[in-house]
């Protein structure tokens, strides 16, 4: 699994985020929750359904979370953790 630049920035702000509005647990808790779906994505990437104008595919991580991923060569490459709490027109964005 390859993770974009993006995608890394984009993790650590919502983690900042989370462990700054609420807590550590709660950040830890969200953690979790995105490793066991980088898990499930590991075991079969196109169990997520794909975004058609996008080449890419869309993993729901929770109602204010969004993993967007292509496959590349046998390669998971994670484009971006989007949180959707963001101007929705900046998904447009991602490639």
């Amino acid at each position: 699994m390859i993770f974009t630049e993006r995608s890394l920035k984009e993790i650590k702000n919502i983690s900042e985020f989370i462990t700054a509005k609420w807590s550590i647990r709660v950040n830890l808790k969200f953690l979790n929750k995105l490793k066991s779906n980088f898990d499930l994505l590991l075991i079969n990437p196109e169990i997520f359904p794909p975004i058609e104008q996008k080449k890419l595919s869309k993993c729901v991580v929770s109602k204010q979370t969004t993993i967007f991923y292509k496959i590349e060569k046998n390669q998971i490459i994670i484009v971006s953790v989007f949180d959707t709490r963001q101007n929705p027109l900046k998904i447009n964005k991602i490639k």
